[in-house]
């Protein structure tokens, strides 16, 4: 059960604060939103156990912060950047909502579904997108374009691309690999419930047939990748794979590791969902 924290949009600072593990609001500042972005994507994962087990995902601030803060729960991009956004808001920050299409694993772009931030300081504009699930920069990126920024150990840059989009690229070895196209025109509050609303209840959707669990760690990410807890390294290649077995194995796994409080009910749904699209898909 959620324990309330507030009945307004007012942020709840403490609670905030002893979730991200920091004794304040850093001022705002280049290197204070750096180290309010990092704080935040190690301590709160990226899931999606909401869509699995059938439940709507609200985006009203006051939900988000009871159920990440409240809740202890994890989110994902329209939720987590929510929580960031009122942070950053509270901090001092100016900060603005921007639109995304995904080419992490596809082909070609898909629809713009993901949601990030645009934030303003120090004479610059800064790229923050604590909801990505896993490759993205744990750390504010300058939105400059073609220019090659080291974040804990991994290298990113900004591409121009068609109609004014940047291309988020990550490098992985010797590739460079492509993560999102990144809007930077006004994007408005009903563009991102229409995006939600579409990512959450299409049935293709992949958040409504897989576990999307994610946290990154100091060296990699933490993820689950089918039905098994996966560490990977700065390169994205697999250092320990564990069987979670069961749905009592997950629900161990959301508390420990991944740092998600969930109720039993909505893992075990979550679970018996992704396991039966699984065994759909399997021979």
């Amino acid at each position: 059960m959620m324990r309330a924290l507030h009945t307004s949009t007012q942020f709840p600072t403490r609670a905030y604060l002893a979730r991200v593990g920091l004794p304040a609001l850093p001022p705002p500042t280049a290197d204070g939103l750096s180290e309010l972005v990092l704080a935040q994507v190690r301590s709160i994962a990226f899931e999606n156990l909401d869509v699995l087990a059938g439940v709507p995902v609200r985006l009203d601030r006051a939900i988000v912060y009871e159920k990440i803060l409240g809740a202890g729960r994890g989110g994902y991009c329209f939720e987590l950047n929510a929580l960031m956004s009122g942070a950053l808001e509270a901090a001092g920050f100016d900060v603005r909502p921007v639109m995304a299409r995904v080419t992490y694993g596809r082909t070609v772009p898909g629809p713009a579904t993901h949601q990030a931030l645009v934030v303003k300081c120090d004479g610059q504009e800064w790229l923050v997108d604590v909801g990505f699930g896993g490759p993205g920069p744990e750390r504010p990126l300058p939105i400059v374009a073609s220019k090659v920024h080291t974040v804990e150990g991994t290298q990113f840059r900004l591409v121009p691309s068609f109609g004014g989009d940047l291309h988020l690229q990550r490098k992985v070895g010797n590739e460079w690999n492509g993560l999102f196209l990144l809007s930077l025109a006004q994007t408005r509050s009903t563009d991102i419930q229409a995006a939600n609303h579409f990512i959450s209840s299409w049935k293709r959707s992949p958040l409504r047939h897989r576990l999307m669990c994610t946290l990154p760690v100091p060296g990699g990410l933490l993820t689950v990748q089918g039905t098994d807890l996966v560490r990977l390294d700065r390169q994205l290649s697999e250092v320990e794979r564990r069987p979670l077995n069961d749905a009592l194995g997950f629900y161990d796994t959301l508390r420990g590791p991944l740092r998600i409080k969930a109720d039993p009910a909505l893992v075990q749904r979550a679970w018996e969902t992704a396991v039966a699209a699984i065994k759909f898909v399997t021979p």
